[in-house]
């Protein structure tokens, strides 16, 4: 797992899975925070947290902070990937314990992709805070997006793995990959930020190489980015001038 100023989604996401006797231990990779996320993150007895420091490039940090967890991964290891705006749902945490319980994943593959979900919270009218459930996670909304939105995340450790910038994150180094049906409901379920403020920041930056490129005078990286009206002005050289 990759943090940087999560303390508000720590306790309820380890919590949801701490206890499963399937799970060795979670491996943290915390960027500095500058909030509670770290002290939030020891207080459970399978985390471990590493420090590196997170820069403010955004979308090429992402890729360095993808190799560095995947770096804490022993070769031949299963290991599974998740961030703290998701979960697993019931049908996802049984079939990952059949995994456990066989001790490779299925058609021999080395990767397997999962549907995931996005979900949209609610909110009071005119406020950027999501109404939370008992169980610590926002009530959803509606599903947005595009489903089934295969994630690779499920993946047994290899010495070739890197991840490559493109401009969403993309594994290499894999011999064989599968993809879990949608039949079988195992579903990863991506919530939109708590603090709806927090995902205009991340949807801002995101876009911030697509107006450097423009601003150097090239094309797109390997796929041009998919632009929300919204922030479209995030994508032109001149928003970021003066930041």
């Amino acid at each position: 797992m990759k943090c940087l100023n999560e303390q508000k989604s720590v306790r309820r996401v380890i919590s949801d899975l701490h206890d499963e006797p399937w799970i060795d231990e979670f491996v943290a990779i915390d960027g500095w925070s500058s909030d509670y996320t770290v002290q939030e993150l020891k207080q459970f007895s399978k985390v471990k947290v590493f420090l590196h420091r997170y820069e403010d490039w955004y979308h090429d940090q992402e890729i360095i902070q993808a190799n560095i967890l995947l770096s804490y991964a022993k070769e031949g290891e299963i290991i599974f990937l998740l961030d703290f705006d998701e979960r697993l749902n019931d049908e996802l945490k049984q079939y990952l314990k059949q995994i456990n319980e066989t001790g490779k994943l299925p058609n021999d593959a080395d990767i397997v992709h999962i549907p995931r979900r996005t979900i949209e919270v609610l909110r009071h009218e005119d406020s950027p805070f999501a109404i939370l459930g008992e169980n610590g996670f926002p009530i959803e909304s509606s599903v947005i997006g595009s489903f089934p939105d295969y994630q690779p995340r499920l993946i047994k450790k290899s010495f070739k793995m890197h991840w490559v910038q493109s401009p969403h994150r993309q594994l290499y180094g894999y011999t064989q990959n599968y993809n879990i049906p949608i039949e079988t409901g195992c579903h990863i379920l991506h919530y939109e930020k708590d603090d709806k403020r927090d995902r205009d920041w991340i949807e801002r930056r995101w876009l911030r190489p697509e107006a450097t490129r423009k601003a150097l005078g090239l094309g797109h990286d390997i796929h041009e980015p998919g632009v929300k009206p919204e922030y479209a002005d995030s994508a032109e050289p001149e928003f970021w001038r003066d930041r």
